[in-house]
C-alpha cells in the first residue's frame, strides 16, 4: 500500500538560471517559475518553437491574454528542457507513457518527466526523473469555494479550510498536484485524494496506490500558491527564477 506524505515550505530560495547548470540527479525535483509578463519580450522566440499543431491551437484562444500565455508556457517549457537534454528546442521528441503523460529521454536513455501549470501571471514546471506533478493557483479571496468543499474534501478537510481562502487553495494545489502526477482525471478522485499536513495511506482505487509521494507545497509569488509532488521519498527540491534573455 502505497503513502503520500504533504509537507509546506515557508522560505523558498529561488536562485537564477546561471546556478543551475541544467544537470539533475536521481533524487533531485527542479522547480521553475515563469513569469508571463516578463517573458513577453520572447514571445516571437517561443513562438518559433511550438510545433505545427500547438501553433493551431495557440490562434483559438478568444483573449490575447490566454495565447500569449499558451505561447510563453510552452516555449519555456520547450527551452528549459532542451537544455537539461543538451537538445534544440524544436528537435525534443516527447514519449507517451502510463496514462498518457508526456515525458523525454535523453541520447544516453536516461528518462526525464515533467509536469507544469499556469495561473494568473505564473507558470510552474516541475523536472524529475521521477513521475512528478506541479499545480498553482492564484488565491482568490472572493472565489465562492464554499460551494465546493462537501463534494471534493473530506470532512477533517473541511473543518480545516474553514473560512480560509489559503487554506483551500494549498489542500486543491496538493490534490491536483497527485493527480496530474499520477495522470488520473479528477472527476470523483478529488475527494478521497488526502491533502492534510502528514503521511497518509492512499485509497485503493487511485492509480500509483503501489508508490509512495512526497508533496511540498509552498507560495511561489505574494498571492499565489503552488504544490509540486514526485515519486519516491527523500528527493532536494531545488527552485530557479527563468531567465532567457
Amino acid at each position: 500500500m502505497g503513502s503520500i506524505t504533504n509537507r509546506y515550505f515557508n522560505d523558498v530560495l529561488w536562485r537564477d538560471t546561471a546556478a543551475n547548470g541544467f544537470v539533475i540527479s536521481n533524487n533531485d525535483v527542479h522547480v521553475w517559475r515563469i513569469n508571463i509578463r516578463q517573458n513577453l519580450k520572447q514571445l516571437e522566440q517561443f513562438e518559433t518553437l511550438l510545433t505545427p499543431e500547438e501553433t493551431l491551437r495557440a490562434g483559438k484562444y478568444k483573449q490575447q491574454k490566454d495565447t500569449y500565455r499558451f505561447i510563453v508556457s510552452r516555449g519555456a517549457q520547450r527551452f528549459i528542457l532542451g537544455r537539461y537534454l543538451n537538445t534544440p528546442p524544436a528537435q525534443l521528441q516527447f514519449t507517451l507513457g502510463d496514462n498518457k503523460k508526456p515525458y523525454l529521454v535523453s541520447n544516453n536513455g536516461a528518462i526525464l518527466h515533467y509536469n507544469l501549470s499556469h495561473s494568473g501571471d505564473w507558470i510552474v514546471l516541475a523536472i524529475a526523473q521521477l513521475p512528478v506533478g506541479a499545480d498553482v493557483e492564484f488565491v482568490d479571496p472572493v472565489f465562492p469555494f464554499q460551494d465546493i468543499l462537501e463534494e471534493n474534501f473530506s470532512k477533517e478537510e473541511v473543518d480545516y479550510i474553514g473560512t480560509s481562502p489559503e487554506r483551500f487553495f494549498t489542500l486543491w494545489t496538493r490534490k491536483e498536484a497527485i493527480l496530474k502526477a499520477t495522470g488520473q482525471g479528477l472527476g470523483d478522485h478529488l475527494k478521497i485524494t488526502p491533502s492534510l499536513n502528514g503521511e497518509h495511506v492512499l485509497d485503493s482505487s487511485l492509480i500509483g496506490t503501489d508508490k509512495n509521494w512526497l508533496l511540498h507545497s509552498f507560495n511561489i509569488a505574494p498571492g499565489y500558491i503552488s504544490t509540486v509532488v514526485c515519486e519516491g521519498a527523500g528527493q532536494q527540491l531545488k527552485f530557479f527564477d527563468v531567465d532567457l534573455a
